[in-house]
């Protein structure tokens, strides 16, 4: 593939997806991280191209609403914020459940920390959770079976739901592009369906969100935000949200 060839294939990347990590390109390219660094800099030399360097990677256009950024380009931006976060909701965890774990970035923070309980049996939906929870000896981890979304890690599709029907757990952790008073949402709709179903499936679901995502809406309405038992969050909210949060029984912990 010549450079020219790369650089239209970059052009493409980013019209589909919107976003790209420099790893995630120079294997999809087959090329190295230097040579792409180096074509994302051709790209990005015309002031007025939509096309824009970010920490990690590359963007369509940085004035582009409800992109979903790669895994890649995700797990570094607002570590602390979400390593907060997964030190609180591991405070929900308790030695023997059975848990769902979503796919994303704040999750997989989560995930890691895990290690600290023991007899844990868990169902994931996300790639590189499932490795790191392999690490894990005193974790029993089951994969979801179904399609791998490129870049995201995610996995998801009728298959997906179909085999998460067979489980009954006693905690689901969500993660959500955005939500407000009306409801949870999210930027692509590959994920939705299985997280309606790990919430359904679930005695009890939690969401976890940084302060970014709070009266914020994306692209697809994966729930009300009643079927949440408790919001763990990085910043406190407005104390009128809190309130009315808290009268139709869901808690907020940050």
């Amino acid at each position: 593939m010549n450079k020219a060839e790369r650089l239209q294939r970059i052009f493409e990347i980013l019209l589909a997806e919107g976003n790209a990590s420099t790893k995630y390109l120079a294997e999809a390219l087959g090329v190295s991280e230097i040579t792409i660094r180096r074509d994302i800099n051709n790209l990005c030399s015309d002031a007025n191209s939509p096309i824009k360097k970010v920490h990690g990677g590359v963007v369509y256009s940085l004035e582009k609403s409800g992109f979903e950024p790669m895994f890649d380009l995700k797990i570094s931006q607002m570590a602390e914020e979400k390593k907060k976060i997964a030190r609180m909701a591991l405070k929900l965890v308790e030695n023997g459940d059975t848990i769902f774990l979503d796919s994303g970035t704040t999750v997989y923070y989560f995930a890691k920390m895990l290690r600290s309980k023991r007899g844990l049996r868990i169902v994931t939906v996300d790639v590189r959770i499932a490795e790191s929870l392999a690490e894990q000896p005193q974790i029993k981890t089951i994969v979801a079976c179904g399609e791998v979304r490129p870049g995201y890690y995610s996995i998801g599709g009728a298959e997906t739901v179909e085999f998460l029907e067979a489980f009954r757990t006693d905690k689901a952790f969500i993660a959500a592009d955005a939500w407000n008073l009306d409801g949870v949402f999210n930027s692509s709709n590959f994920e939705v369906a299985v997280k309606r179903k790990m919430i359904e499936l679930a005695r009890s679901s939690y969401l976890l969100v940084d302060h970014t995502k709070f009266n914020k809406n994306a692209f697809i309405r994966v729930s009300d935000i009643d079927v949440f038992k408790a919001i763990i969050t990085d910043q406190p909210l407005p104390s009128d949200i809190s309130n009315k949060l808290s009268k139709r029984g869901i808690t907020v912990m940050f």
